[in-house]
């Protein structure tokens, strides 16, 4: 049977026809389909969110995050090298973000979204620090002789200038001499780069306690006596005493310079030096102070005390007021990593929004005054010491305490040297600067007899 070729073509065109309508059909419903899933409305216009990096450690990183226009509480995540690092739910229109577990000495990109509206932050680049090394040479220096010699503070001008202060007995001293002049015992030991000369602070053989050096013609002891470079003068008119009349001890100096300094010690004292006079800071507490030190803009001072049967305490001075950021002897005993746990012994930082806290127990990090949310480095890994901390950086850091222990934090680890260690041995302090550490303190050799100490290294 034969069908006409024009019939063919009809019915080839409606099937032609009926296929691109179907297609037609289904490429709309799919598009529809799709529009009527995607629920995500876009940002309004004014919505931002602003990323910056504060600062970084070997292992962490802050970042401070900005939202302009955006109404709080809101889920804001957090993208590290386009992976989530976490998701936080803000209150606050202006936050720090903290991030951890990164690894020394690498770069990573940050970003943050909102995914319910898929707004999005600039990326902002952090690169964490990296170690320092723990080899380190020391040598250790011995003084005095048939007395009870100790080593109190030190200072550290450079490397071929060098103070430390404390009281120093030797064979000749504590003794009338041929001419039956009483000859005072030592205070203090000077470095020149090649050997230590001890000397008396203004002549006389009281025992100092405080070192504090802004430059080599710039050395202050016990707050109140200056070396230029040829004399020492005495500013102690004026200078706060107790309430009962008497002089309290002075543990500890710290300062942006001669103008422009404190002084803290027993009993809860702060005094301050503008360069002309005196002016006792009331502190709230009459537990001892015994550490001070402050960012290098002077806006950031922090002060922390410790006393037998009374609470330990942490200070902020801020425009020459102190105020109480802790206070407290519910933790001195039970060791906790996640708050504050014992006596405060030392405090240290070299930036504005850092502080160490050394205690009986570890090395704590706070940031931002958030006292709280603690971030402890020695986590009861191995032994440290716990007198007093000094550093350069967050990667260089070192602490010192009895039984002769000197511990350095790298960034990401400790080390003791057992080198040093020795039962009665005790540095009471250590001075840090460029790659010069300097520790002193004495040694116990008998009832009668201790030696003053000096171990100094470079790295």
């Amino acid at each position: 049977m034969k069908i006409s070729k024009r019939i063919i073509r009809i019915i080839n065109f409606k099937s032609l026809v009926s296929d691109l309508f179907f297609d037609i059909c289904l490429f709309t419903s799919i598009i529809l389909l799709l529009t009527s899933c995607d629920t995500t409305d876009p940002p309004p216009s004014n919505q931002k969110l602003t990323l910056a990096a504060e600062d970084a450690s070997c292992t962490e990183a802050w970042l401070n995050l900005k939202l302009e226009n955006i109404t709080t509480p809101i889920e804001v995540t957090l993208n590290c090298n386009d992976t989530v690092a976490q998701i936080s739910n803000l209150s606050n229109n202006d936050t720090t973000l903290f991030v951890e577990n990164l690894l020394p000495n690498q770069t990573y990109t940050f970003q943050t979204v909102i995914q319910s509206t898929n707004l999005k932050s600039n990326s902002v680049s952090v690169t964490t620090m990296d170690t320092t090394s723990h080899n380190f040479t020391w040598e250790t220096f011995t003084f005095g002789g048939g007395g009870n010699s100790i080593l109190r503070d030190v200072a550290i001008i450079n490397e071929n200038n060098i103070w430390a202060v404390g009281e120093i007995h030797t064979a000749e001293t504590d003794k009338f001499d041929s001419n039956g002049v009483w000859v005072k015992p030592y205070n203090a030991i000077h470095w020149d780069g090649s050997s230590w000369e001890l000397t008396r602070i203004v002549n006389d053989g009281y025992p100092r306690r405080i070192v504090y050096a802004f430059s080599e013609n710039d050395v202050w002891f016990d707050g109140s006596i200056k070396w230029d470079g040829v004399k020492y003068s005495v500013h102690n008119d004026g200078f706060p005493l107790d309430s009962n009349g008497n002089g309290w001890y002075r543990n500890a100096m710290w300062g942006v310079s001669s103008s422009d300094f404190y002084v803290v010690g027993n009993g809860g004292n702060i005094a301050h030096y503008n360069g002309s006079s005196w002016r006792k800071i009331e502190s709230g507490t009459d537990v001892d102070l015994v550490d001070i030190w402050g960012s290098s803009d002077g806006k950031n001072i922090w002060i922390c005390g410790n006393e037998n049967f009374k609470p330990t305490v942490l200070l902020k001075i801020k425009n020459n007021k102190a105020d109480i950021l802790y206070n407290s002897k519910d933790n001195l005993f039970p060791y906790n990593l996640n708050r504050l746990s014992g006596n405060f012994t030392s405090v240290w930082t070299n930036r504005r929004n850092i502080l160490y806290i050394l205690t009986a127990y570890d090395l704590y990090r706070i940031y931002q005054n958030n006292i709280n949310s603690p971030i402890p480095l020695w986590k009861n890994t191995e032994q440290i010491a716990t007198r007093k901390a000094r550093g350069t950086e967050s990667n260089n850091i070192f602490t010192v305490g009895e039984n002769g222990e000197l511990s350095h934090y790298n960034g990401i680890s400790w080390k003791t040297y057992m080198e040093l260690y020795r039962i009665f041995k005790t540095y009471n302090s250590i001075a840090v600067k460029e790659n010069i550490a300097v520790a002193v303190g004495y040694n116990y050799i008998n009832g009668i007899e201790d030696k003053a100490i000096v171990t100094i290294t470079k790295k």
